[in-house]
């Protein structure tokens, strides 16, 4: 059984692991049950209609989520995977069954970033509540799986578990080289321009405001922007740019080829499946220091990628020069350095034997 917030068809990184974790195990005979808001627990738990109720609704999820295992355990019982602050309420279990929690960052981690975005009252409820109640308690008493080595050293740190690390899966061949004029051609970009790429949302805790300046530091760049949510009303620039609004799965490939460079300034970025995807089309990623990131830039003649300040445009600026000024030479070096380490602990068969190891199923 695995326990989770949202519908494996919602979108983000954790519900894309919770399906490659279900579709896996599936294919290798399990019987999985996976349960979340929308089949586990009433309607103002799954749709709370304002902020309080909201609040509530986090907390009781956990509880209905552990009553339905409750109702559903049997004798087939192998594991209950559990993620997030959802997980701190099971019922007895027999000691055959393993309990596992599976880490993707923690609130604490979060609100220490964004405590400049958000109210008081907003940062506390994330770093006391969410973080070290809820999340702290959804994996006490079992084994302690994270998405990032970063992930994993919050998790000591704050919480006091000893932890492993079985990074998130990529289909690496979805997201793999293709041409990069065909792959401009697809989606009618200029042929010949030098094109810089941004996928996320405006949000402040993804570093929008550096991308900002970036596209004003950087006329002769095309910029593309795949924007999620809300898309800003006054991106009016000096740059001549395109809006993919909510690029799906099919697009991203091309999109990813069609550039030059690709930049991530977040704030906090315990995992970061915009670096990876990007990586392994093998196009040069300017990123901030996150979960992969650091993984797959650091200790590589690439390393001059990774910007130590997620607030510094100008350590941005000399990283993006420095691809620009041999694109192709920087392009071969990701397929050649970082695309083959990706593969190796991210492509979705080695990424679930090694998930199986660790959480010991």
């Amino acid at each position: 059984m695995i326990l989770t917030s949202e519908p494996t068809d919602a979108p983000g990184g954790v519900e894309h692991a919770v399906s490659e974790l279900e579709t896996g195990l599936d294919r290798l005979g399990y019987a999985v049950a996976v349960l979340n808001r929308e089949n586990a627990a009433p309607r103002w738990v799954a749709r709370p209609g304002n902020k309080w109720m909201g609040y509530a609704a986090d907390v009781a999820l956990s509880w209905f989520l552990g009553r339905k295992v409750g109702k559903l355990v049997g004798p087939d019982l192998i594991a209950v995977v559990s993620n997030g602050p959802f997980g701190w309420y099971l019922p007895r279990l027999p000691k055959s069954v393993r309990k596992v929690h599976f880490y993707h960052g923690t609130y604490r981690g979060q609100a220490e970033i964004i405590r400049p975005f958000v109210t008081f009252s907003g940062a506390f409820k994330l770093k006391w509540w969410d973080s070290m109640v809820l999340e702290r308690q959804s994996g006490r008493g079992k084994r302690i799986v994270c998405n990032s080595d970063q992930t994993r050293k919050e998790i000591q740190e704050y919480f006091g578990y000893s932890a492993e690390t079985v990074w998130l899966p990529l289909d690496t061949s979805h997201f793999a080289p293709l041409d990069k004029l065909e792959s401009r051609r697809k989606l009618k970009l200029p042929e010949t321009s030098k094109i810089g790429l941004f996928v996320g949302s405006s949000h402040p805790m993804k570093g929008f405001s550096t991308v900002r300046r970036l596209i004003e530091a950087f006329p002769e760049v095309y910029w593309c922007l795949a924007l999620r949510g809300s898309i800003p009303g006054d991106l009016a620039s000096n740059s001549p740019l395109s809006i993919f609004r909510n690029a799906g799965r099919e697009m991203l490939p091309w999109l990813y080829n069609g550039a030059d460079f690709v930049v991530c300034p977040s704030l906090y970025e315990p995992f970061g499946y915009v670096v990876a995807e990007g990586l392994a089309c093998g196009v040069p990623v300017v990123a901030s220091p996150g979960g992969a990131s650091s993984a797959f830039l650091r200790h590589t003649p690439l390393e001059l990628l990774l910007v130590a300040d997620a607030h510094s445009c100008r350590d941005f600026e000399t990283a993006i020069r420095a691809v620009l000024a041999d694109p192709d030479h920087h392009r071969e070096m990701v397929v050649r350095l970082i695309r083959p380490e990706i593969e190796k602990i991210m492509a979705p068969k080695i990424w679930l034997s090694h998930f199986r190891e660790i959480a010991n199923i």
